[in-house]
């Protein structure tokens, strides 16, 4: 071996003492410092995984200290810096946004079960099956869950025992021009009708109230009764038919006109005050989660006794601004107003983001 060998073999010999460097068993070195190595993360499947440092340990001053908190002396730490901060926070962001779309509709029908009505309760049964097709065709891909109920315009002897009261949804008809009909159960257990029933049976079932009801009709103070918390919550008459996720779609229809003999939701005197908050009160106050549709006294009123409008329930729907569409009770077809409906219906849906 000629000396330029020789030396190789040296110089190798103390570059790798220098690398294994003496290690004690704690991880000390002669220099003093802590080397606090740990194994690398296991996957599950027995695989290493490596985390992303944020800031480099290879920086360092003039001074020697290290950017990973090494110093000149020897002594160090490894950085402990959260490697994770950033991407959490991502991934926060992104759980926290709920993608706007309503999770369902629920349809609140309020149905006049006075006398003069047995002609217009034929007019919204003959409308309904185009209206309701047409909204699962315009809401194809968005939402096809809803909820369907029906309520009179006053207490209802024919519904179920505990349950007659006005605003509670009917589940079973009779008297004059009724269908006379026990319509439960339907299909998920409730007292109301959803998109798992046949709706082209259960609709008229619920729809079809009758005549017998009193002249003294009250269709909002009943719409308000039925949105009312206390009916929504488990063991009410109306339980589990108002979802946060859903919108509302309110129909009235009533021939109800301002007679003074008749105190009621039409009467000049009747405070109409709370009505509209009443209603979006009932939707976390969002009148964006909201859509009226109302047949009522107005424009032709060849139907109403004594042809009188019936500026109670026009302003009502009418507050509702664009979420409102009114439409006369005596329209020999209720199809095209329920048409013109279906926009509205179908961009509150879309633009509905569910409140926290």
């Amino acid at each position: 071996m000629d000396v330029l060998d020789f030396g190789r073999l040296i110089l190798g010999a103390s570059v790798l003492v220098t690398a294994c460097g003496g290690a004690s068993a704690d991880g000390d070195g002669d220099g003093g410092g802590s080397s606090n190595q740990t194994s690398p993360d296991m996957s599950s499947s027995g695989e290493p995984t490596t985390a992303v440092p944020t800031q480099s340990d290879s920086q360092g001053t003039a001074d020697g200290t290290m950017g990973g908190g090494g110093s000149a002396d020897g002594t160090g730490t490894t950085n402990t810096t959260n490697t994770t901060n950033t991407t959490m926070e991502e991934t926060s962001e992104t759980t926290d946004m709920s993608e706007p779309g309503c999770g369902g509709i629920d349809f609140l029908f309020v149905v006049d079960n006075s006398g003069s009505m047995a002609a217009r309760q034929d007019q919204l049964l003959a409308s309904f099956p185009g209206f309701i097709s047409a909204i699962g065709a315009s809401l194809e891909g968005l939402t096809d869950n809803y909820h369907v109920g029906v309520i009179t315009t006053d207490d209802y002897e024919f519904n179920e025992m505990g349950c007659q009261s006005l605003g509670d949804l009917v589940t079973q008809t009779g008297g004059d021009d009724s269908l006379g009909q026990v319509c439960t159960p339907f299909v998920e257990g409730n007292r109301f009708a959803t998109e798992m029933d046949d709706l082209s049976a259960a609709f008229p079932c619920m729809a079809q109230v009758g005549t017998g009801g009193a002249f003294v009709e009250r269709p909002i103070t009943g719409a308000i009764a039925a949105l009312d918390p206390a009916n929504n919550q488990g063991g009410g008459c109306n339980a589990g038919f108002l979802r946060d996720n859903s919108i509302l779609v309110l129909v009235v229809v009533t021939d109800d006109a301002p007679f003074i003999v008749d105190q009621d939701d039409a009467h000049p005197d009747a405070d109409t005050s709370g009505w509209y908050d009443a209603i979006l009160a009932a939707k976390n106050d969002d009148p964006e989660a909201v859509v009226v549709i109302g047949f009522v006294p107005w424009d032709d009123t060849s139907c109403v006794f004594m042809g009188l409008e019936s500026p109670n329930m026009i302003d009502f729907v009418q507050s509702f601004g664009e979420q409102g569409v009114l439409g006369s009770i005596c329209d020999a077809d209720y199809g095209s107003t329920f048409a013109e409906a279906i926009a509205t219906i179908v961009t509150t849906c879309e633009d509905f983001e569910e409140p926290a």
